[in-house]
């Protein structure tokens, strides 16, 4: 190297030790996060309730712009709070009422953001200026967790306040009985059924018998019948007056009946000429028609089985609306 040829050793040495100082002293301002450590910048105090994990070497950032970085951490005298000094390197006018927000990165660690506030007096080197927290996504998911929990912990206590209720334990209680009695009425049904099948099949096959025979049945028939023709035959050796006699006093009565009844008198009478006492009959037949087929629609209305409590309410209300089985009187029952 011809720049230090006629230098002592000794000259040399001392200006290797002074560029390696040089070296150290940049490499620790670098480690304690200085960007530039031959240029101060400017230099301000905030006080946080807590640290949130900020180290020396913080970026402080505003509108994603690194403008400075945390420069120390202590504790004040009294211990309840936290100084942190920041460097702001930027040359940026900040107003005295901004903030420094505390916000946790999304892959971890921490970051100071400056929030500028609106005041026309700017703050100056060595001011104190307000910290700001973020919420961490922790606590948020705490704050919707919570509800969830809280309201899970009531459906369980509704659930286990339900299952310990007496109507409840008295149904468990019952539902054997019934499942009991059911199947005896099950039972029975199978056994009247089995019971009526041979007479069932034994005029199925009398039917059978019957229609084998009706040939036979007519041939006897054509017996009875030409039978009768001998009687017409024989009639003249009747007494005939004796008989048309009758005849006439039959048809005497049968006239005054009919009269009778074209009046109004006797039951007959009064069915075929009282309107009211049809009309109550027909509205009678057609109300039984209706119960009728609202039986086969909802059977459930009428049948009380335990747990069926929510069916039986849901079938009595479809049957008050169904027009086809109350016609236009359905919402009105």
């Amino acid at each position: 190297m011809s720049i230090f040829t006629g230098l002592t050793k000794e000259f040399k040495v001392g200006l290797l030790t002074a560029v390696s100082l040089t070296i150290l002293i940049l490499g620790y301002n670098f480690m304690l996060g200085k960007d530039n450590p031959l240029q101060r910048g400017r230099e301000f105090i905030v006080y946080c309730d807590s640290s949130r994990g900020l180290s020396v070497g913080t970026s402080v950032v505003y509108n994603g712009f690194r403008i400075g970085q945390l420069t120390s951490l202590q504790l004040v005298n009294d211990g309840q709070s936290i100084e942190a000094k920041i460097e702001i390197s930027a040359d940026l006018k900040i107003p005295k009422d901004s903030r420094l927000k505390v916000e946790s990165e999304l892959l971890g660690g921490q970051k100071m953001k400056l929030v500028r506030g609106v005041s026309t007096e700017y703050a100056e080197d060595g001011d104190t200026l307000k910290a700001l927290y973020s919420r961490d996504q922790f606590s948020a998911m705490n704050d919707k967790i919570l509800p969830l929990v809280s309201k899970a912990d009531s459906l369980l206590s509704s659930m286990n306040a339900f299952f310990k209720s007496a109507a409840v334990d008295r149904a468990m209680q019952e539902l054997p009985l019934a499942v009991i009695s059911l199947k005896n009425t099950l039972d029975k049904i199978d056994l009247l059924v089995s019971n009526a099948t041979p007479g069932i099949t034994n005029s199925l096959n009398n039917a059978a018998i019957f229609s084998n025979k009706l040939q036979s049945y007519g041939t006897k028939i054509d017996v009875v019948l030409k039978s009768f023709e001998r009687v017409g035959m024989q009639l003249d050796t009747v007494d005939i007056g004796t008989a048309v006699s009758s005849l006439t006093t039959s048809s005497q009565e049968l006239a005054d009946l009919l009269s009778s009844i074209s009046k109004g008198e006797g039951s007959l009478g009064k069915l075929a000429k009282d309107p009211a006492l049809y009309y109550e009959i027909q509205k009678g037949t057609i109300e039984l028609n209706r119960v009728i087929l609202d039986l086969k629609k909802y059977p459930e209305k009428y049948i009380p089985v335990p747990f069926t409590k929510t069916q039986r309410k849901k079938a009595k209300d479809a049957s008050k609306k169904d027009k086809q089985v109350w016609g236009d009187s359905a919402t009105s029952k």
